[in-house]
Formats: C-alpha cells, sequence, structure tokens
C-alpha cells in the first residue's frame, strides 16, 4: 500500500482539506448526487460573515476559535474566575488543567435531548446547543465530577471518566435520569471509551499513575523550543483516540473516528473514505490558550480545516451557494449517508475560498487573517445565527448531517 492509501493518511488535515475540496469541484460541476454549487453566491456569504465580525469584534482584535469562546458565554470569564480561585502554583499544573478541560468539553459536545435548555449555575442564564454542551462540561469539571483527587478537583483523570455515575451526569448535564436515559447511557459508553484509549496510550498521556488528557500538552510542552505544533497535536490525538469516535469508517481492527465512506467506492480502497475529524481538530484549536498561558505558541495551524458542521452548511445554504438536490426526498441508507458526507465536505471546503476572497476584500495576508480568526469571528457565527432563526431549517440539516444518528455528531433532528 502506498503512503497516499495508508490508513493513517486519513490522520493527516492535508487529506481532510484534499477530500473536502475534490468533493467541491465535483459540487461545482453538478457532479455530485445530493450537494449542488453555485459560487456566484459568495459575495453574500461575504456580507454576512463580515456584518458578524463587525458586529461582535468591531475592532478586529478576533481571539482564535475554540471552546474557550463557549466559556465566554455572556462576556463572562469563567476560566479566569476558576484558576483564580485555583491559585495554580506553576505554569505547568495550569497547562495540565486547562488542557484537561478544552479535551473534555470538545469531547462532550454531542447529540442531546430535544429543545434541551442548560441554566448556567454561575449566572442563571439559559443556553442551548454547542454552547450548552461546553458550559456543562465546564461546570461539571469546575465541581471535580472528572477528578479522582478531593484535594485537586480541576483535572480530568481517566479512572473517574471509565465510572462516571450515571446521576452525576444526569445533574451535571441537567438531563432527566427518566425521560433522556438513553441519551445519558450513550454519553457514559462515550466517556467510559475516552477513559479506555486514555489508558492505552500510556506514552501520550500518563506521569508515574496518573492518567489524564492534559498530560500529552505537558509532553508537547517539554519536548518545544518555544512552540508546540498543531499538526503533531492532531496526529497524537487521533493516533490514540481515533475508536472513541464509533459509527464511521473503519477496515479491519483500524477505527477511521470522524471519517465516512462514499457508498459508490470500493470497501477495500481508502480513497472512497472521506475525513472530517471535527471534534479532534476543534481539540487543537482548543489548545491555543493553555499553551500560550504557558508561554508557547501553537504553530502551523494554518493546516487545520474548517468544521464540518451544521453552521457551515447552513452558512452557504442559506445564500444559495450550497443546494441540496435530493432535499425533502426519502433515501437509502447508503444514500442519506452519501449526502451528509457530500455536504460537511463541501461545506468545509467553501470555508477555505471565503476565507480566501475575505482576505482580498480586506487586503491582509493569511498571517494577518488565519483561518482560526475567521471561524470565530465571522463564518461560526453567521452560520449559528441562521440556524437560530430558523429552527425548521436547523431540524432539517440535523435530518441530513447524522442520519444515522451518530451520538457523538453534535447535529441531530
Amino acid at each position: 500500500m502506498n503512503a497516499a492509501n495508508s490508513p493513517l493518511e486519513l490522520f493527516r488535515p492535508e487529506e481532510v482539506r484534499r477530500k473536502a475540496h475534490l468533493l467541491l469541484e465535483q459540487a461545482v460541476s453538478g457532479s455530485l448526487a445530493h450537494a449542488e454549487v453555485d459560487l456566484s453566491g459568495l459575495q453574500k456569504v461575504l456580507v454576512s460573515v463580515l456584518e458578524a465580525t463587525k458586529e461582535s469584534y468591531p475592532d478586529f482584535h478576533i481571539p482564535p476559535y475554540g471552546v474557550w469562546r463557549d466559556f465566554e458565554a455572556g462576556g463572562i470569564d469563567r476560566w479566569g474566575a476558576l484558576a483564580s480561585a485555583r491559585e495554580f502554583q506553576t505554569a505547568e499544573e495550569m497547562l495540565a488543567a486547562s488542557a484537561d478541560l478544552a479535551v473534555l468539553a470538545c469531547f462532550m459536545k454531542t447529540q442531546a435531548p430535544e429543545n434541551w435548555v442548560f441554566k448556567d449555575p454561575m449566572t442563571g442564564t439559559e443556553t442551548s446547543g454547542n454552547e450548552a454542551s461546553a458550559l456543562a462540561a465546564f461546570h461539571m469539571f469546575a465541581a471535580g465530577s472528572f477528578s479522582t483527587e478531593l484535594s485537586d478537583p480541576y483535572r480530568v483523570d481517566a479512572q473517574t471518566l471509565i465510572r462516571m455515575d450515571m446521576e452525576e451526569l444526569a445533574s451535571g448535564l441537567q438531563w432527566s435520569l427518566q425521560d433522556d436515559v438513553e441519551l445519558l447511557e450513550a454519553m457514559q459508553r462515550h466517556l467510559k471509551r475516552l477513559g479506555e484509549a486514555l489508558a492505552l496510550r500510556p506514552d501520550l498521556f500518563s506521569e508515574e499513575d496518573v492518567i489524564r488528557p492534559g498530560l500529552l500538552a505537558i509532553r508537547l510542552a517539554a519536548e518545544s523550543d518555544g512552540a508546540v505544533n498543531a499538526e503533531q497535536i492532531l496526529d497524537n490525538l487521533l493516533e490514540a483516540l481515533a475508536p472513541v469516535w464509533e459509527g464511521g469508517a473503519q477496515s479491519d481492527e483500524i477505527t477511521f473516528g470522524d471519517s465516512f465512506r462514499l457508498s459508490s467506492q470500493s470497501a477495500e480502497s481508502y480513497d472512497g473514505i472521506i475525513p472530517f475529524h471535527m471534534s479532534a481538530q476543534e481539540m487543537v484549536y482548543s489548545m491555543v490558550e493553555p499553551f500560550a498561558w504557558a508561554g508557547l505558541e501553537v504553530d502551523s495551524l494554518a493546516v487545520l480545516t474548517a468544521p464540518a458542521d451544521d453552521a457551515h452548511v447552513a452558512l452557504f445554504s442559506d445564500a444559495g451557494v450550497l443546494r441540496v438536490r435530493s432535499a425533502n426526498r426519502e433515501l437509502a441508507q447508503d444514500e442519506a449517508l452519501d449526502r451528509m458526507i457530500e455536504l460537511r465536505a463541501v461545506g468545509s471546503a467553501l470555508t477555505d475560498k471565503l476565507a480566501d476572497r475575505l482576505r482580498d476584500e480586506l487586503e491582509v495576508p493569511a498571517e494577518q487573517l488565519p483561518l482560526t480568526c475567521i471561524l470565530e469571528g465571522g463564518t461560526s457565527r453567521a452560520g449559528n445565527r441562521i440556524l437560530q432563526l430558523d429552527k425548521e431549517n436547523c431540524k432539517k440539516l440535523g435530518q441530513y448531517l447524522n442520519p444515522g444518528s451518530v451520538f457523538w455528531l453534535p447535529f441531530g433532528a
């Protein structure tokens, strides 16, 4: 098997981008079964994204995309308050804790009960969607739900993930033990698989008898010369954690995580598998702040791709750039899966094209306006706003983007 067809190649962000752009080319030419693209509408999307950016960041001082923005919902620095209370003695302690939280919160963005609303214990305000998932993870972390040490609550231990109590989960997530029991059981299994995967890679996540996701950050920091490579973080996360994202493509004993096979492609060929790695890439994006607080930079972020999510599909479909050719038509399971693959890949690839056009419009190079800031400042915000304003479209996209109801995909009907 040559390098291009190596299963590990599907973990590379350049392969994620390459395959997404191949599907985009086919969508533009009209040769895909479910997704069709008209690039003439990109200017409308650009205006929408610029409006969202100016509204949220009028000075264009845009922070990086990642779960830390969810923790700042309502303009509140929740992590700052937690870190002040904890009084970390060393930068290393703070790095391990913040990296624990980043991995955990990204991992817990999953399907949730319909119409779920999370009430923030700190502010009493209510939120929903991915923001609710992140805040629930944050407050459970702050309460010590994932720690084995009573004297050190702000940590995520593999042993606790493996033995997570159902009642504690229900209380922390504010889900019903009666009405939401199937989702709670799925979350319990999801966290158990994460704990087991961490334990299976002591070379990455262990120090003596302690097993925590944040210890990977400690290890990478110790090996760095002032900068940590984003692709190396992603490689380590996917090599260890890809099996925890069940329901996607696999071959023999190898599980590819957030990757799916087009039904028209041979099961013997890795070329037919389209990788996304949405959650794992968000974990890497969300490592920027923890490493920065430790005095380190995360470089090569440009290799990462835009989220293959409902917000970006909504952004382009609302403007008429992306059209679902098989909308409102009953599909067989393999066709429905193909539709999901096409829409997610094309939405992500279109974001690259939009990013280039946005930089041209503003006359700034990619170094000054990286993709991570475009995601945070505009595309994710504009796309999520569309979903919030059109609940019916949000529900329809959920059906398109998760036809098999894979638990860990955060969009559902």
